[in-house]
């Protein structure tokens, strides 16, 4: 899903679950909901209401290449019992950052981090 969505901003709402993509709503995306479940579980594993958080905000820069498949230090993926090969593989960077607000601070973080697959896997 997201590699059809292609390079540009992401932002996820981690309390209700609704994206937007370059600034406009798109539909829910699945780690939208995984999202809003951990906001939840965490919330409850320390006895905290919902209504704590102000927001809750993760925006991710996606930034899209094909590179040329490598075999040295590659992972294995699978697909119906089977290996997947493929001559190139998708690249993503993601430049994540989150906010989470109370009404009495705000927390940010930032990360980057680089992921790799087969063109085509796994739905293809």
């Amino acid at each position: 899903m997201l590699v059809r969505l292609g390079s540009g901003r992401l932002v996820i709402d981690a309390l209700t679950g609704q994206c937007e993509f370059e600034g406009k709503p798109i539909a829910q995306l699945p780690i939208a909901l995984e999202l809003v479940g951990w906001t939840r579980q965490d919330l409850e594993k320390h006895g905290l209401p919902a209504t704590v958080l102000a927001r809750a905000h993760l925006s991710a820069k996606l930034s899209f290449s094909e590179i040329p498949w490598k075999t040295k230090g590659k992972e294995t993926f699978y697909k119906g019992g089977g290996a997947v090969r493929s001559e190139k593989m998708h690249r993503c960077i993601f430049e994540c950052a989150s906010e989470v607000a109370t009404k009495e601070a705000v927390y940010l973080s930032k990360q980057v981090e680089t992921q790799e697959w087969p063109v085509g896997w796994p739905t293809e």
